[in-house]
């Protein structure tokens, strides 16, 4: 959504400054508006050519690291409730929810994490994905107590011992505002299998202003060069009229929205990109937010990229997973008429899986792959 900010910054961000002790001037909020308008860095991953040599190989290639994504077998009791791959994509959420947790992204019972169920979308009723049982707090999520629903919010019945649902008997809850922002996109982006959304304290505070996400990090940069939108508040997200417009600010390649006056939501093909996005957006936020507090609210004493350097920062994210050259090139950097080899880093996966170990540390496998 395009849109231009006015001479004032929101009234909720304000107070909050005022309470910490921040004051606004005219000046400082003119001082902004004439150094740069936020919709200059909202940024479309579709129209941003990626510069990484087409003979690119990644790090698990390489080495033959692999695991990230290997998770305990399917209890005895569940064999017949699951195929293999849906209890992988059950394990990876479950405990998706309990980092969720321990990072602080969620707020009581309230957001969602969901990730679409593989190969659904050619069952009959299909495609569904899994989400979490409305009463159930993050850390108490478990890999079977997840709920299993179609794009309607319907939960899809299966055969799960009643054991496996000790806090919530019987069939599930569904919290409709979770219904109706998860099935959009997931309805409407066939690229999104992972739909990551909290109420992260900075990033909800930062979506309460008219500022938006500046390029002040490398984490906003990564943010805003995988493409971000904003999406205006319209009240509790309980409404399905809603959803086309909200799916229509996402826009078809963006993989994060900010909620106005609300919270951040990352749409990305993998649990691990969805948890690597929210994980910088969030640090972008807190850094943006402090940032702000540390000049008392005088925007034109932050380092705003100009132009020319705002071309270089969102260059170099291309190559952000690419580890030290790997393969010799003879000369003038040609292997044989061809470009060199490069190694990428499975950077998403290994954020993922240092995150997953710190759940499993906190939690105990037993207590979440169950």
């Amino acid at each position: 959504m395009q849109k231009s900010i006015p001479l004032a910054l929101s009234g909720t961000f304000v107070l909050a400054c005022v309470l910490v002790g921040i004051s606004f001037s005219k000046q400082h909020v003119e001082a902004f508006v004439m150094h740069n308008n936020r919709n200059s860095y909202i940024l479309c991953s579709s129209s941003l050519s990626s510069t990484t040599s087409p003979h690119t190989i990644t790090n698990e290639e390489v080495d033959g690291l692999n695991g990230l994504s290997t998770y305990p077998s399917i209890p005895p009791d569940l064999e017949g409730c699951f195929t293999e791959r849906e209890w992988e994509q059950r394990c990876s959420l479950a405990v998706s929810y309990r980092i969720a947790y321990l990072h602080d992204w969620h707020e009581n019972i309230f957001n969602h994490i969901t990730l679409k169920v593989d190969g659904s979308d050619s069952e009959p009723g299909g495609p569904f994905f899994l989400l979490n049982d409305f009463g159930t707090g993050f850390d108490e999520i478990t890999a079977s107590n997840l709920l299993k629903v179609n794009l309607d919010g319907m939960v899809i019945q299966q055969s799960i011992p009643g054991d496996r649902r000790e806090i919530n008997p019987g069939k599930g809850r569904v919290f409709k505002p979770g219904y109706v922002l998860h099935s959009a996109i997931h309805a409407a982006r066939h690229d999104v299998h992972a739909v990551w959304h909290g109420h992260d304290l900075d990033a909800s505070a930062l979506s309460q202003t008219t500022i938006g996400i500046l390029p002040l990090s490398q984490e906003a940069s990564y943010v805003l060069k995988k493409g971000l939108s904003y999406h205006p508040f319209e009240g509790s997200a309980n409404d399905e009229s809603e959803q086309p417009r909200l799916v229509a600010n996402l826009g078809p390649t963006n993989q994060f929205l900010l909620l106005e006056d609300h919270g951040p939501i990352v749409a990305c093909p993998t649990i691990e990109e969805a948890f690597h996005g929210m994980y910088f957006l969030t640090r972008a936020c807190k850094y943006q937010m402090k940032s702000f507090a540390a000049v008392g609210g005088d925007l034109s004493r932050i380092n705003i990229p100009d132009d020319e350097s705002k071309e270089e920062i969102m260059r170099r994210i291309d190559n952000f997973d690419e580890a030290p050259a790997s393969a010799k090139s003879t000369a003038n950097n040609t292997n044989n008429g061809q470009d060199k080899d490069v190694v990428m880093h499975d950077t998403s996966g290994l954020m993922f899986a240092y995150a997953r170990r710190s759940a499993e540390k906190v939690f105990g496998k037993d207590q979440i792959y169950r």
